[in-house]
């Protein structure tokens, strides 16, 4: 009697859990429907003013093609001293001399800032062997001293001799992003003044050439725009490097022409390349997550790589809903079972499974479109350290029972409708915390690869 008792205990501790972790689930997704819906409204406010921005465009005419470009000053943008995480002043003139690249965040930020972060976290890892800044400007200089930009610095795995972090003087700060960048930052103000959204800002990041003139702007949370920058970093840092050896070492008006003089560059046209360059199947793409970096011809024409479109993007956060849908319903029906309400407890797990074959079948379009339209099948984990090993153990055993888990369920289903009780209770046994396992770390998979800021 006492063992009868101690096995079925076991199951019972097992379920509490589970439970908890969907409690956890369901406030984690409340909690970031809540934040998205902050976000929304800061949206607005940020769109109204980049519309305004958006608005100070001249047309350049270039080999016959007339192209709207932002105002930026000629000069470049204006001289400033703000102070990095280390406690050093840095100002205009100590970037000079390489390109960089410019974000606007705050630490405490629970919108699209751990977002932009992440990116550049990104650019740092994908653009390791160029020579090229990372610029990071707090919008929230009052909360961001050198101490905390120290600890956020680190926490999104930022390279000291890369990516700086600058801080001062608030109306500074405000006044070189509109002025110079002609982007929109303001204090949040009124019932959309809340905890993670104090400040109102752009999630644009910008590049800056070698003497300070910015060049383009990029949105932070568009891969497509993202992938732009990244071509555009390599061909300015390779021009810069094919310009050294025939710049001669002393000027004279001799070799200076009239006509040569600077001319402030025009942003490349907003161009597509593929996310990874890397050719191999679904599964192995999986598992070994690699990818090589793209060169550029030394041709004048600028080949555009595909992209895929639109909805190709938003399958992996639907496919993520199924799998927290086939988590609640897997749920549920043992409830019904454990409960003796068999006809209920049918319906929802016939159900669980129609969710989880839906499932199946959006991933696989997925991953099939993704190779189609740019010739790599997955995402790549940028993360770095133990939340990599952590990433792939998750990952590996979800792929394994995955793999499993179409037969198991269907053997046990069909026992199931045959009514072969005792058979179809032996296999459910396996059968149920396999499918949860692997319903449950789908969405936490989703949530590491696509919403963790940096991964690091």
């Amino acid at each position: 009697m006492t063992e009868t008792k101690r096995t079925r205990r076991i199951p019972l501790i097992l379920i509490i859990m589970l439970w908890v972790l969907v409690a956890v689930s369901a406030f984690a997704t409340w909690k970031l429907k809540t934040q998205h819906d902050l976000a929304l409204e800061q949206i607005k406010a940020t769109e109204a003013a980049q519309k305004k921005a958006a608005e100070e465009t001249t047309e350049t005419e270039i080999e016959g093609v007339t192209i709207k470009t932002p105002i930026w000053p000629e000069e470049g943008i204006e001289d400033f001293s703000l102070t990095e995480r280390s406690g050093k002043t840095v100002t205009k003139e100590d970037l000079l001399g390489k390109p960089w690249v410019a974000c606007f965040v705050f630490t405490r930020c629970a919108g699209p800032c751990p977002r932009v972060s992440g990116q550049f976290y990104q650019l740092q890892k994908d653009l390791k062997d160029q020579d090229f800044r990372l610029v990071t400007f707090t919008v929230d200089p009052k909360n961001d001293t050198p101490d905390v930009l120290s600890r956020y610095a680190e926490s999104v795995g930022a390279d000291p001799e890369k990516w700086l972090f600058l801080t001062g003087d608030q109306n500074v700060i405000f006044h070189l992003i509109e002025k110079s960048f002609l982007m929109p930052v303001e204090e949040n103000k009124g019932p959309a003044r809340k905890p993670g959204f104090e400040v109102i800002h752009t999630t644009n990041v910008m590049l800056v050439d070698k003497d300070g003139r910015v060049l383009g702007k990029y949105n932070a949370v568009n891969d497509v725009e993202m992938a732009e920058l990244r071509r555009e970093v390599r061909k300015l840092v390779k021009k810069e490097e094919d310009q050294k050896p025939e710049q001669q070492p002393q000027d004279s008006p001799e070799n200076t022409k009239p006509d040569e003089a600077a001319k402030p560059k025009i942003p490349a046209k907003a161009g597509m390349i593929s996310l990874s360059t890397t050719l191999i199947p679904v599964a192995a793409n999986l598992l070994a997550q690699t990818e090589t970096s793209s060169t550029d011809t030394d041709s004048d024409t600028e080949e555009t790589a595909p992209t895929a479109p639109a909805w190709v993007y938003q399958l992996p956060a639907v496919n993520a809903t199924l799998n927290g849908l086939a988590t609640i319903l897997l749920m549920v029906g043992y409830w019904f079972i454990r409960h003796g309400e068999q006809e209920k407890h049918k319906k929802t797990m016939l159900t669980a499974f129609g969710t989880s074959v839906l499932f199946l079948g959006f991933y696989l379009l997925y991953h099939f479109a993704l190779q189609s339209y740019t010739g790599t099948a997955s995402r790549k984990f940028g993360g770095e350290g133990a939340i990599r090993m952590i990433y792939y153990f998750i990952l590996i055993t979800h792929v394994v029972l995955a793999a499993a888990v179409p037969i198991l369920a269907w053997v046990t289903i069909r026992r199931g409708l045959k009514q072969q009780w005792e058979a179809h209770r032996k296999i459910a046994k396996i059968t149920f915390p396999i499918w949860l396992y692997v319903s449950i770390t789908g969405v936490v998979i989703y949530f590491m690869l696509y919403h963790l800021p940096g991964a690091a």
